[in-house]
C-alpha cells in the first residue's frame, strides 16, 4: 500500500498557508477511511470531494477551538493544530503507525518553512 507523500514541487516556495493545505492533504489521506466509515454510518455516500470538505471543516474548527485563524495561521499555530489533529486521529482509532508516518511527513513540511 502506498502512502501519501508531498512532492518536491509541493514543498517549493513554501508558505504557512501552503503548508496548511499540504497538511490538509496529509490529514485527508490519513483519515480517508475513518471519515468514509463515519459518512456511511450516517447513510451518506462518501466521495473524495465531500471528504476533503470534511477535513477542511475539521481543521477550521480545530483552529477556531484553539483561538487561531485558519486563514492566516502562523507557523507556531499550525504546529499546535497539527498536534491536536494527531490527538483527534488517535481518539478516532487511527493506527499509530499511520499517525507516525504522517507526523514524519508533516515534520518534513515544517522543516521547509521559512
Amino acid at each position: 500500500m502506498s502512502r501519501w507523500c508531498p512532492s518536491d514541487a509541493d514543498l517549493k516556495d513554501l508558505t504557512v498557508r501552503k503548508a496548511r493545505d499540504l497538511i490538509a492533504n496529509c490529514f485527508f489521506e490519513a483519515q480517508k477511511e475513518t471519515l468514509s466509515r463515519a459518512r456511511e454510518k450516517l447513510g451518506a455516500v462518501p466521495d473524495d470531494e465531500k471528504l476533503r470538505q470534511d477535513v477542511k471543516n475539521i481543521m477550521a474548527v480545530t483552529f477556531r477551538e484553539m483561538g487561531f485563524s485558519y486563514d492566516e495561521p502562523t507557523k507556531e499555530q499550525l504546529g499546535a493544530v497539527v498536534m491536536k489533529l494527531a490527538q483527534k486521529a488517535g481518539a478516532w482509532g487511527t493506527p499509530q503507525d499511520i499517525i507516525e508516518h504522517h507526523q514524519g511527513l508533516i515534520g518534513n513540511i515544517f522543516s521547509k518553512l521559512p
